[in-house]
């Protein structure tokens, strides 16, 4: 995965990331979605063909980067929980 920030200021991100879809992208979204200090995470795939998509974030008293870390080590520990299951 290839991530690239496009804008970034203290309550939003727009990051392009290459090399993922729909899978990741969803779950990330999800996580995103339901921390409390996330108001707005959305993503747009910018062609079918093509592995990109721009992925939009916008906080409130938190910055978008700690919220997108937060929700990846959320995955992570969901993952984790997953494989010492089987």
């Amino acid at each position: 995965m290839e991530v690239k920030v496009i804008e970034l200021t203290d309550d939003y991100a727009k990051l392009l990331i290459k090399g993922e879809d729909h899978t990741y992208l969803n779950l990330l979204q999800y996580e995103l979605v339901n921390d409390e200090s996330v108001l707005l995470a959305k993503y747009n795939v910018l062609h079918p063909l093509k592995d990109e998509a721009e992925f939009m974030i916008r906080t409130s008293g938190k910055s978008p980067i700690d919220a997108l870390r937060e929700a990846n080590e959320r995955i992570i520990s969901k993952v984790e929980e997953v494989l010492s299951q089987l």
